[in-house]
């Protein structure tokens, strides 16, 4: 009986070693990119969140629709529920919560955040555009201690103020 023995040649050790580092090329540029993949996508979940926040203040009259004084508040929202309009937001609602008072007042801080059902820290800025293009301050709810994160997102929007009748431009700044 005649024995086969298996050869090795040079070809088929070339052959595997370079399968072997196609491989192993491929699995470090693809790893290489998950750890951005995964900032982008965190980043796109924070910037999703601020917007969302912007869009429950700004299109969102709150509940009750006609809150009056911050111990009615249920969930805040800032839109005139008079005109209920898109992107129309009370001067009345804004005074009431500027009212409150809560740049670095953890304990105000803690109740709009409870008003907006939220657990992360966030600030929100409304002004005033004048005619003349400056910005006046209306409301501004900052923690005292804001975290440093790797990821953070603004989120900068134009809205109409409603200012008992007259009309004005308003910009609303919300960060997370």
């Amino acid at each position: 009986m005649v024995e086969i023995k298996a050869q090795l040649t040079i070809q088929y050790l070339a052959s595997f070693i370079f399968f072997i580092g196609l491989v192993v090329l491929v699995y470090l540029a693809y790893s290489a990119n998950i750890p951005r993949f995964v900032k982008e996508v965190e980043k796109e979940n924070i910037y999703s969140k601020a917007y969302q926040l912007s869009e429950v203040l700004v299109n969102n009259p709150g509940e009750p629709a006609d809150w009056n004084d911050i111990i009615d508040i249920k969930r805040l929202g800032l839109s005139d529920q008079y005109w209920n309009k898109s992107n129309l937001i009370s001067n009345l609602k804004v005074q009431q919560l500027s009212g409150l008072n809560c740049y670095h007042n953890d304990e105000h801080f803690k109740r709009v955040q409870g008003f907006l059902d939220l657990n992360r820290s966030f600030s929100i800025f409304i002004f005033n555009i004048t005619e003349d293009g400056n910005r006046q301050l209306l409301f501004d709810c900052v923690p005292s201690a804001f975290p440093r994160a790797a990821v953070n997102a603004t989120v900068k929007r134009i809205a109409t103020l409603n200012n008992s009748g007259k009309m004005e431009l308003a910009e609303i700044i919300v960060q997370m």
